[in-house]
C-alpha cells in the first residue's frame, strides 16, 4: 500500500517537474518531460492507484498507526512537490523525512519498535544521499542548467554541499556506532564496513558518480561488497 501511495507521489512530482526535467540529460526522457504522456494520463493513473488503495484499505484494515504514517507521507509528498522542493535546505530535510516515515510505517505494520538510533541513522543517511544527488547535479549540469532543473540549486554551492555531505556522513557514523554499542555482540563489527561504505560513497560522489545511489551501489564492486558484508554482520547478529 505504501508503494502505491509513493507511486501517486512520483506521478505528481514528475508532472510538476516536467519543464524542469527538460534541462537534465537523463530526466528529459521521463514520460511527462518527453511528451510521451500527457496530464490526463497521469490523472487516470493516479485515480486508478487511489481506487486500488481504497480497496486494500477496506479489505486489509491496517493498524491506525500505519495509516497515520501513510497519511503523513502522502501529505509531505504533496507539499514537497508543490512548494518545499523550491526551498533551500528545507527540501533536503523533506526528502530525508520521507525515508524516515517509510521506516516508521514498516515498524507499525510489523509491530516493531523503531529505536531512536535507527531513526537518526536513517534520517542522516537519507540526508547524505540527497545532498550527494544535488552535489552531482551541480557538477554535471553546471550552475545555470542546475538552477533551471532544480530551483533550490540557486542557494547551494559546491563547497557548501561538500561540507553538508561530510557532516551528515560523520553524524551517520557516530549515531550508528552508538546503536551498535548498545546492541553489542556481532553488531559492533558492522561499524567497520559501515564506515568504509560511507567513505567510499563520499569518494564516488566526489568523482561525480553519486547522482543515483542505486546505480552507484550496483556499479561499484567495492561499495556493493562492503554493503553485503555489512548486511551479513547484521543478519548474523539478528538470526
Amino acid at each position: 500500500m505504501f508503494c502505491l501511495v509513493s507511486g501517486m507521489g512520483y506521478v505528481l512530482n514528475d508532472w510538476v517537474d516536467k519543464k524542469n526535467d527538460c534541462h537534465h540529460f537523463n530526466k528529459k526522457n521521463r514520460p511527462f518531460a518527453s511528451g510521451a504522456l500527457q496530464g490526463r494520463h497521469g490523472l487516470i493513473l493516479s485515480i486508478a492507484l487511489l481506487v486500488i488503495i481504497l480497496l486494500i484499505l477496506s479489505i486489509a484494515r491496517p493498524a491506525p498507526l500505519f495509516l497515520f504514517y501513510l497519511a503523513a507521507y502522502a501529505g509531505l509528498t504533496l507539499v514537497y512537490s508543490l512548494y518545499l522542493k523550491q526551498v533551500v535546505i528545507l527540501e533536503i530535510f523533506a526528502v530525508a523525512s520521507g525515508f524516515v516515515l517509510r521506516v516508521l510505517a514498516g515498524g507499525a505494520v510489523g509491530h516493531v519498535v523503531i529505536s531512536n538510533w535507527l531513526f537518526l541513522t536513517v534520517f542522516f543517511i537519507a540526508m547524505m544521499i540527497s545532498i550527494a544527488k544535488r552535489l552531482n547535479e551541480l557538477k554535471e549540469l553546471g550552475e545555470k542548467d542546475a538552477v533551471l532543473h532544480r530551483e533550490s540549486q540557486a542557494g547551494y554551492s559546491l563547497n557548501y554541499l561538500n561540507s553538508m555531505l561530510w557532516a551528515c556522513g560523520s553524524i551517520t557514523l557516530v549515531v550508528y556506532s552508538l546503536y551498535a554499542v548498545e546492541h553489542g555482540r556481532m553488531v559492533m563489527y558492522s561499524v567497520i564496513p559501515a564506515t568504509y561504505g560511507i567513505f567510499r560513497f563520499i569518494y564516488l560522489t566526489d568523482q561525480g558518480k553519486g547522482s543515483d545511489p542505486i546505480k552507484t551501489l550496483f556499479s561499484d564492486r567495492q561499495l556493493l561488497l562492503t554493503t553485503l558484508i555489512f548486511l551479513f554482520f547484521l543478519a548474523f547478529a539478528i538470526y
